[in-house]
Formats: structure tokens, sequence, C-alpha cells
């Protein structure tokens, strides 16, 4: 494969790839030999590395296309028609479902919507499912010992799942495995070349899910894995125990994995804080999402060494919200630019499917801070085009770390933008990827710009 007429940190060159490997870059390079090893035209403009974005859970968001998206009811009424008018013979599955707008859902409730199929609907925060009474019976529910099943006071199910990911998806069997390959394209047409799953419930068998996926994947999970992140999954309301939690951390330093902690409230980051002072702190742990962090709270962060994974994308999905419903300081919300004053190694990424998927537009938000109805909310936490690039040019091991870059010899992953580097550091959030490369395999093309060599 050439690039030919390529902006690369700032020159003109031509980039020339073998297998899966960039084997020079330079000016006037000559193409490979193959005859069929396609030439692109850049154009002069931007070619980067590609992205990596540090948390998201792709199986979720795969089948979130395939579910009813609540997003868009404003109201009760809204849910109950989009619901009703959904067509499925099999399982009806619902998401961003959320109280304030929709009201409270149990299964009785449910049933007065759909009781000819199974119905299962996600809370917008992903910790929550509801499943009406077709559900229950077709899952045996009512059997479970999981303590996340919520129940009458005479025992049974009120149709609310808490924490239950994994157990439904093991309930389910194949009706709850979906392909990938689409997902994978949709992702490699914002270049994406590689993403962090960070589902606390991935184990060791469910590496298997992730071989027929186009991008690299960095796996974190549960105990079980051999590898990756042990990921920490903290509710405010019903905190581990302690003494558990410090064995886990422990039994995972012990077999050389990094621990990242779900924190999206402040008690939970200080719990999580805590334990790790009490382990000893490692510059390998993780801290995702931080949602809310005061100054006391970033300064311990500082202290421990952790890496930030953060999320501005939700400002610009659901900012006016947050600025109805979040009791606190708005300036503690979903911090950047602080932590990186503070020395926090710190990279945005998408939480998908909960956030946006485009890291284009989950970039823009880490620039501007503005809400989904334009209004800056914490604008002292806006960081440079540049900063919020580098984070998605950050290794996938390392969020926050140095950005990537282009070099013979790497591996050939990286993406053509539509206009030149400056172009897109004008405006991130209108930046179109013309065309993502993978292993040295084109993935993605938006437009035909490609030539077979002579």
């Amino acid at each position: 494969m050439l690039i030919k007429n390529a902006e690369v940190a700032g020159r003109l060159v031509d980039i020339v790839c073998r297998d899966h490997e960039i084997v020079d870059i330079g000016p006037n390079m000559e193409p490979p030999q193959s005859p069929s090893a396609p030439i692109i035209d850049a154009a002069g403009c931007a070619v980067l590395p590609g992205l990596h974005d540090h948390h998201l859970h792709f199986f979720a968001l795969a089948a979130l296309r395939e579910s009813v998206d609540l997003k868009a009811a404003g109201n009760s009424a809204a849910m109950v028609k989009l619901l009703r008018e959904a067509k499925s013979s099999e399982w009806l599955r619902a998401v961003h479902y959320n109280e304030t707008l929709h009201g409270e859902l149990q299964a009785r409730r449910l049933d007065e919507v759909r009781s000819d199929v199974p119905v299962r609907v996600q809370h917008s925060s992903g910790k929550m499912w509801v499943l009406n009474s077709r559900a229950l019976a077709r899952l045996d529910v009512a059997t479970s010992t999981h303590p996340g099943v919520e129940r009458y006071l005479d025992g049974r199910p009120t149709g609310r799942l808490f924490r239950m990911d994994g157990w439904l998806r093991e309930a389910m069997g194949e009706q709850g495995m979906r392909p990938g390959i689409m997902l994978g394209r949709e992702l490699a047409s914002y270049g994406i070349t590689g993403f962090t799953d960070c589902s606390y419930t991935n184990t060791q068998a469910d590496l298997f899910r992730f071989h027929q996926i186009l991008q690299q994947v960095y796996m974190m999970g549960d105990d079980g894995l051999n590898a990756g992140h042990l990921k920490i999954m903290l509710d405010e309301d019903a905190l581990p125990d302690r003494d558990n939690l410090i064995a886990r951390i422990e039994s995972a330093r012990h077999r050389g994995r990094g621990v990242a902690f779900h924190c999206v409230t402040e008690v939970e980051l200080l719990f999580a804080l805590s334990a790790l002072s009490t382990v000893g702190y490692s510059p390998h742990d993780r801290i995702e999402h931080a949602a809310l962090a005061s100054p006391a709270a970033v300064e311990l962060m500082a202290e421990a060494g952790v890496s930030v994974v953060t999320q501005p994308g939700f400002l610009a999905d659901r900012g006016e919200r947050y600025r109805r419903e979040v009791h606190g300081d708005l300036a503690d919300l979903y911090r950047y630019a602080s932590l990186l004053h503070a020395g926090i190694p710190t990279a945005a990424s998408s939480d998908g499917p909960y956030g946006p998927i485009s890291p284009w537009t989950v970039m823009a938000a880490a620039v501007t801070r503005e809400t989904d109805e334009g209004l800056p909310l914490g604008e002292t936490e806006c960081v440079s085009p540049q900063e919020a690039l580098r984070g998605y040019l950050a290794p996938s091991q390392a969020p926050g770390g140095s950005a990537r870059e282009l070099r013979a010899g790497g591996v050939a992953d990286f993406c053509i933008l539509d206009r030149t580097w400056q172009a897109a550091l004008d405006n991130l959030g209108a930046v179109t990827v013309l065309h993502t490369v993978i292993g040295g395999e084109l993935v993605h093309t938006r437009k035909a710009m490609t030539q077979a060599a002579p």
C-alpha cells in the first residue's frame, strides 16, 4: 500500500506499507511491487495514528444498534409509544430509560405496555435492567440467588435487576450474543483502530468474542482474567467489604495486573483511593470516569499516581440534565484541565454505548465544554485541541501517556482525515475520516480515492 501526499507531523510525505507494517515514510516513495496494492492520494490531508478509545463496552454498544433507544422519549407517554410500536418476534430490548423522564418502572408497568414478548429495558446509567413478567419467567429469575434481584416482601421479583449484566448474558446464552462486524466498521469510520473494553463482567472465556473484530482490543474484566486490568465496580449505596476488596487488589498485583475503579461519585472515588493507599499505589492503576471530583480528591489522585479516563462527551450529550440534577459544585463534573495541571495522566473516551461514540464529538466537547443546548459548563476544564487529540493517541495501556507517532517499522494502523492538521485543530467536531487502515488493511473508505498500483 502507498499513501501519497500525506501530511504527517507537518511534512508532506508518502507512506509505504507492506503486510502489517509501515516500511518507510518520506518524499517520492516508490509504490509496492504487488500489482494489487492500493494507492491512496491523501491530497495534502493529515494522516494520524489510529485512534484508541480507552473506555467503551463493545458488545453492549453492538446490542444498542438493535435496541429501542429511549433517549429521544422526553416523557412517559413517548416511552410507552416507542415500546408499543417496536417490532419484535423474540426479545425486545430498550436502552436509555431514565426515571426522571419516564417514571418508575417495574415488571407490572412494563406488562401494561408490552406483554406479548419478553422485554428488557436498561437504565441510562447502565447499572440496572427492568424486565417484564414474560422475560422474568423466560429466564427463571424467581429462582436466582443473585443479590442484584430486587424483590417484594413476599419474595417475588419486582423486575428490576442491579449489576447483573454477566448473569443476564449467561442466562440468555446465544440470544445475548450479537456479531460485532458492523460495529467494528462503524468504529473504523471514525478512525478508531483500537479500544479498551471496560466491561467488568469480561472473563477469560470471553476472549474469543473479540477475535473477529477489526480493531486491536485491550480487555479488562473480572478476577479470573490472566491479563488486563481488574475492573472493580463501586456503587455508593452498596460499597464492597473493604477487606475483601483489598484482597482482590493484592491478588491482581501478584499477577501483574493493574486495577481500574468505576467511580462516578466522590464517595466511590475516595473509597477507591483509600483501598489503594492501604495496598500501596501503582502507576498502572486507573480511575474510570471520576465524574465528580473535588479539588481535594484531585490532590489525592495525584498523590496516588493513578491515571484517569474521563468522558467530556457526556456534557455534549446530557449537560443540561446534569445542570438540573447534579447536587453539588458543577465545577467538579468530568474534570480534565485541572487533572492535567495536577500531573495526573488523563485521556478522554466515549463510554459507549452510554456516551457519544464519535471521538471527534468527544474531543470537541473536551475543547468547548458545551452542553447539548450549546451552553458552557465548567469552562475552566477546557483543554486544547492538541491535548484532546493526544488522549486518543495514547497507547492502549497508558491512557494519558505520550502520543503514538507514525514511524517506519511501526504497525500500519492509521487514519486519513478530510483536511489538514491545522484545519482539524480549528474544528475537531467537523472532522471526517476518509480512510482507515488497520494492520496494513484498508478497512474503511468514505469515497473513491484509491487506485491499483501500476
